[in-house]
């Protein structure tokens, strides 16, 4: 390991501008996995010298004629075997009004150019993510076989919107091993357009809020044998997005299905004011004792939750309920990832500062210990 202090001393030795240092440091510190500073456009797509890694994009869009529609667009990549590169796509829309759930789903390989990303996007069979910039995405899912069901919308918002979890966006997912770790940003606040087929309907969608979440984790050359993706380990998650311009992520992480829930989870007021939230206490995200069993998988899903923040600050302290727009939600992944879980459109109550709020998430659940 380098020590930083001499490290730093032979730098200023050798470079005499300040400027000097600073490029020097960045190119040594991309040699080390466990330190590397975030450039953009170049982060938003996939990483090579990773094992793990998924970028979603989530949110509650309104047509022109009025009516609302939550949708997921989840690209995955993942190394198996050491060298089976494959890359799962997921793809749902929420009829909010209908309360029907729609989904599509792909896994393919680079093989043939069925797959693959550069610095400008990342596709997978007949689903595009394009990267058009900081904070600008294209995105197109177009199912194969299905003419009833696409997507095609673009997205955009101020490039300040960026919200790095964790320190500086190295996000650990346990107190108790901190080599559960992933690379870890956020997007929220994306206004969005363009169109929808549902049901064989084309939809013009005139506006939206969607939410971009990207990880990345288990670097080739880390010695450490953990694994986010191991089949052990299950996790809750949530975005929200109040309307007092308050945004809120939040998980629970359980590394086996006999440990306790971890909670982590970030907040940013609509004045920039960020909140780290890794302490023990500094969160709760827990359910209430109803459950929902799928139809279709049989597995139970707890969907109540409630969510506590406490902090000194009276402004970060919040109380919030969480329940589903509707309960049949759940996404059967079997056929491209092995597994099945809960992703959908969430209505948040409740009260920041004491103050009453509202507003709307999108809520994950890998649903196999509750």
């Amino acid at each position: 390991m380098i020590d930083r202090k001499n490290f730093f001393i032979f730098l200023q030795r050798l470079v005499k501008r300040p400027i000097g240092i600073f490029f020097f440091f960045l190119f040594f510190s991309n040699l080390n996995a466990e330190d590397r500073p975030f450039v953009f456009p170049k982060d938003h797509s996939f990483h090579s010298k990773y094992r793990v890694e998924w970028c979603y994009f989530v949110g509650i869009i309104r047509s022109s004629e009025g009516k609302e529609y939550g949708y997921e667009l989840s690209f995955f990549r993942g190394i198996f075997d050491k060298k089976r590169e494959v890359f799962p796509v997921h793809f749902a829309i929420s009829d909010l009004g209908n309360k029907k759930h729609h989904i599509a789903q792909t896994i393919e390989r680079t093989l043939g150019g069925m797959a693959g990303y550069d610095k400008k996007q990342i596709f997978s069979g007949e689903y595009f993510l394009q990267i058009n910039g900081k904070s600008e995405f294209h995105l197109i899912a177009k199912p194969k076989g299905n003419s009833n069901l696409s997507l095609d919308l673009k997205l955009n918002a101020p490039f300040s919107n960026l919200l790095l979890h964790g320190d500086r966006g190295k996000s650990i997912k346990s107190r108790k091993n901190p080599h559960f770790y992933s690379y870890y940003y956020s997007l929220p606040g994306l206004s969005t357009k363009g169109e929808l087929i549902l049901e064989g309907k084309k939809i013009q969608i005139k506006s939206g809020n969607s939410w971009m979440d990207h990880e990345w984790s288990s670097p080739f050359d880390s010695s450490a044998k953990v694994e986010l993706s191991n089949r052990s380990n299950s996790w809750d998650w949530i975005c929200i997005q109040l309307d007092d311009g308050s945004q809120i992520m939040a998980f629970n992480f359980r590394e086996s299905p006999n440990s306790a829930s971890e909670s982590f989870g970030t907040l940013r007021l609509k004045t920039g004011q960020k909140t780290i939230l890794e302490k023990e206490g500094d969160i709760s995200f827990f359910h209430d004792v109803s459950f929902w069993t799928s139809p279709h998988t049989g597995k139970k899903y707890p969907l109540h939750w409630n969510l506590f923040i406490r902090q000194s600050q009276k402004d970060s302290q919040l109380d919030l309920k969480i329940e589903p727009f509707f309960e049949n939600q759940e996404f059967d992944s079997r056929q491209t990832t092995g597994l099945s879980y809960w992703e959908g459109a969430v209505k948040i109550t409740g009260t920041r500062a004491g103050k009453t709020v509202q507003g709307t998430g999108y809520l994950e659940l890998k649903g196999d210990r509750y």
